[in-house]
């Protein structure tokens, strides 16, 4: 495979704005990718391609979502910072100090600093606990509330989203940036179907909306597209960190991960046995999870129709929901290759 091109595309996606609702960027770069293929899009945004195959075969759909996790201006203080609301699923301890940009209407980009009551100001017999959100604030560098709104031109709504660089560690093949779930589900599938080959089955691929904040965008399109299977692809959180389980399941550099359950969605066994037969066949490393928290698409795409027979797949990826991540281009490559021995299938 294209190193260079996999480089590329993964730093585009994942350095692109998408917040849930607010996907337009990265969308405008998938079409861009794959400006050869036809595609369809529906009212919410998602984002369609679909190769027929013959009438005796399956349909299988693979699926990623575009949308990050992020913030919205809840409100402007006097005193010139703002507050957020959530969009997706924050861990707070990640915030204080993490570096934000705060995107008015008219596209216009302000830096500012998530901050929290300094160390020096808290009382020495006081306990400093998780925080929550709404004691956060974003300290963008204007001097009050009339500072906010006519020179930064900033208003309550406006999208707040984390700032991350992008850097390959050549020695390890390891790449940090943000968004890697589910920007790199994306990338994966832009591979796929760049190099998509022939086969008895209709493979559908979907760019969905809006999925941390409750898979809406996968609500609408299981309306209209009812696939025998559907492969979820995301950006697996890894556990292989110091403070993580003494036996990780989802390891970043070992391999391709397929989930066999998380608290929305149990595995198809078939689906998951054919996974595992086209790993042994070809060598391809898989390394199977069992998840004790989060959901995805896979929650409403095996409601779709009589039901779709559903496994979630992934890289795993590390600090994930937060503003940085990494992940390993040999559990990409992994990942891709797993997928497209399934659909030849």
């Amino acid at each position: 495979m294209d190193k260079e091109y996999s480089l590329r595309l993964i730093e585009k996606l994942s350095q692109a704005t998408g917040l849930p609702g607010y996907e337009d960027d990265v969308r405008k770069i998938i079409k861009e990718e794959l400006k050869d293929f036809e595609y369809s899009q529906d009212n919410i945004g998602n984002l369609v391609y679909t190769f027929k195959g013959k009438e005796d075969g399956k349909t299988i759909l693979f699926c990623a979502h575009m949308d990050e996790i992020g913030f919205m201006v809840s409100d402007i203080l006097e005193t010139g910072y703002l507050r957020l609301i959530s969009l997706g699923g924050w861990s707070t301890l990640t915030l204080p100090s993490s570096p934000v940009e705060v995107i008015n209407q008219k596209g216009e980009r302000h830096y500012g600093i998530i901050g929290q009551i300094s160390p020096h100001f808290i009382k020495k017999n006081q306990s400093v606990n998780v925080p929550d959100l709404s004691e956060l604030f974003v300290d963008i560098g204007a001097n009050d509330d009339k500072d906010v709104k006519e020179s930064f031109g900033i208003a309550i709504g406006d999208l707040v989203v984390p700032v991350a660089p992008f850097k390959y560690i050549k020695e390890t093949d390891r790449v940090f940036s943000k968004a890697f779930d589910d920007r790199i589900g994306c990338a994966v599938l832009v591979e796929l179907i760049r190099t998509f080959k022939e086969c008895n089955n209709t493979v559908i691929f979907a760019f969905t909306t809006q999925e941390e904040v409750g898979e809406r965008g996968s609500a609408v399109l299981k309306n209209y597209i009812h696939p025998d299977i559907t492969i979820v692809v995301e950006g697996a959180p890894a556990d292989d960190m110091p403070s993580g389980p003494a036996h990780p399941l989802t390891r970043e550099g070992k391999g391709a991960h397929i989930r066999i359950f998380d608290p929305s969605h149990i595995g198809s066994r078939d689906v998951l046995d054919s996974l595992r037969r086209v790993a042994s066949s070809n060598g391809i490393i898989i390394q199977e999870a069992i998840r004790t928290g989060g959901g995805t698409d896979a929650v409403t795409m095996s409601q779709s129709g009589r039901g779709s027979k559903c496994v979630v797949t992934g890289v795993a990826t590390r600090h994930a929901h937060s503003h940085n991540s990494s992940i390993s281009l040999f559990d990409y490559y992994e990942l891709i290759k797993l997928l497209m021995g399934f659909y030849q299938e």
